[in-house]
């Protein structure tokens, strides 16, 4: 076990919310080779990342287990407000729940994809299609309880 091991924690990687499996040893019975699968791991700071994803993408009270998990901002889509109020409701509730993990020591800066800060990071990115779509694309730079710095990429929407 790692020192990031130790702060971060290690967990079942996840591709597209399915559990990732790998090719694992193999055997042979009955003169037939056969390749087992794994489970793979993701450990340290990349599985810190991947549960601060999973928590944003998880509607806040949906799960049975820890009514208080999850991101709230349905209100943010239903509720009358600019683009600018909406995402300032966003940032909000962003910083209101990644702050929750104890992993998570500050919550620097939120980039919506049509933010100059984001565009100038992200030359590629076409704004009217950002506009247009049903979800942003989001960067959120956090300090973690290792100080140091991580960016949590994702895409906010309906």
């Amino acid at each position: 076990m790692t020192n990031e091991d130790t702060v971060f924690g290690f967990s079942l990687a996840l591709a597209g919310g399915d559990i990732v499996l790998v090719e694992g040893p193999t055997i042979t019975e009955n003169g037939v080779t056969k390749t087992l699968q794994t489970l793979q791991l993701v450990h340290g700071k990349e599985n810190l990342l991947q549960a601060l994803n999973l928590r944003v993408l998880t509607p806040f009270g949906s799960d049975r287990l820890n009514t208080n998990y999850g991101l709230a901002i349905e209100a943010a889509f239903t509720q009358p407000g600019t683009i600018g109020q909406t995402k300032e409701y966003i940032k909000l509730s962003l910083v209101q729940t990644l702050a929750t993990d104890p992993r998570v020591h500050d919550v620097r800066d939120i980039l919506f994809g049509d933010d100059p800060g984001y565009l100038a990071q992200h030359s590629q990115v076409n704004v009217d299609a950002i506009r247009r779509s049903r979800a942003w694309p989001v960067e959120v730079e956090l300090d973690t309880v290792d100080t140091q710095t991580a960016t949590l990429s994702l895409n906010i929407g309906v």
